[in-house]
């Protein structure tokens, strides 16, 4: 998709300019900051970010702000190879690990908190596997985007699984993140 490369061009500019880096903040920190509240993340969770891209501003601003580890994963090895150099230009090799993984393979269980990116696809997938596999009370973070911008994104229709949600600012292509929570059943959703 067009947005996913353009966000990624961003980011191998963000792994390597700290000017970028920082601007990138101004957009993001926010965003996580609200995103971190709306799921009580603490430092004794362990998160999950599926989607990390070269530049894995979630995870690192997440573990920054809750002190919790993450575990990152993105299915294209050249995206995991700049966040990796990333990581350990940060020295936080010891909290923030990233793997190469499809979203919709990847093992949840253990991860009390999983993120998904705007870019992850197929989400719908992704999300319904998550809400059936991860154990018990996980909290799963969901970012949606703008109505301006939905057709760049493979988004999902709106849940009433959802168990909140909280609105990004104004300039933001994310409209909002939607926080889902396994239950002690099973889950089939009817997406």
């Amino acid at each position: 998709m067009l947005i996913t490369a353009l966000t990624q061009s961003i980011e191998y500019l963000a792994g390597r300019s700290r000017l970028v880096y920082a601007l990138m903040g101004l957009y993001y920190k926010s965003i996580i900051r609200q995103e971190a509240h709306l799921a009580g993340i603490s430092s004794k969770d362990k998160i999950l970010c599926i989607g990390g891209g070269p530049c894995p501003y979630t995870a690192i601003l997440l573990h920054k702000l809750t002190g919790a580890p993450v575990t990152v994963i993105d299915n294209n090895r050249f995206c995991v190879q700049k966040s990796l150099g990333l990581i350990k230009r940060l020295n936080l090799q010891d909290e923030i690990k990233v793997l190469c993984s499809e979203g919709e393979n990847i093992d949840c269980h253990g991860f009390s908190v999983i993120h998904l990116a705007m870019q992850i696809s197929p989400k719908e997938k992704v999300l319904k596997r998550l809400l059936g596999d991860a154990q018990e009370g996980a909290k799963i973070l969901v970012r949606m985007p703008k109505p301006v911008v939905k057709g760049f994104y493979c988004n999902i229709s709106c849940n009433p699984f959802s168990k909140g949600c909280v609105a990004h600012h104004l300039f933001a292509n994310i409209d909002s993140t939607a926080l889902f929570v396994k239950e002690g059943f099973p889950f089939e959703a009817a997406f």
